[in-house]
């Protein structure tokens, strides 16, 4: 699947970022910060949010090293197994930071990267990795595959919304 072009990769990322904070938004610090309440796993709303930005500073990362001619740190992360152990990784880093400190973080990482994103020339988008690589995806190709869902470059928060909905309507009865 091709990336999206770096307007519709903005205008995706911004929509999933409203939907995530409207719904962050109707949640107290001490709901954000309730474990076991996202998905089936252990994770609090503050950890989702912790989540996301991770993703997305793996993003400017890749971005940074593109630009340098370096492999990025994503490329270590493949699979599920190794997704997964990212995940943690960043999951055990981040648990005992504060809701202000997460959220400061996320905030921070996604301007950032609606920055970095708008910065980025044609050819950049369009260019093949500057690194041996496996494959000849794009730097378009290859930030909305960090940055996406199964089958949805870019529509990482997607993946989420739905647990976030649950869990936000079963402490205020509404979604």
């Amino acid at each position: 699947m091709a990336a999206p072009s770096r307007t519709q990769a903005l205008a995706t990322l911004e929509a999933g970022q409203e939907e995530l904070g409207s719904l962050f938004g109707r949640l107290t610090d001490a709901e954000l910060s309730q474990p076991a309440t996202i998905g089936s796993g252990e994770w609090a709303a503050k950890d989702l949010m912790g989540h996301i930005a991770f993703w997305e500073e793996l993003a400017l990362e890749t971005i940074d090293a593109w630009r340098a001619g370096r492999r990025p740190r994503v490329e270590d992360i493949s699979g599920p197994a190794g997704t997964d152990r990212a995940n943690a990784d960043n999951q055990a880093r981040t648990a005992p930071q504060s809701t202000a400190e997460i959220r400061s973080r996320a905030a921070s990482a996604h301007q950032a990267l609606l920055a970095a994103l708008q910065s980025l020339s044609d050819a950049e988008w369009h260019a093949p990795a500057p690194y041996q690589a496996a494959t000849q995806a794009s730097l378009g190709d290859m930030l909305g595959g960090v940055l996406g869902a199964p089958n949805y470059p870019f529509g990482h928060t997607y993946a989420h919304l739905d647990d976030l909905r649950s869990y936000v309507r079963s402490r205020r009865g509404v979604g």
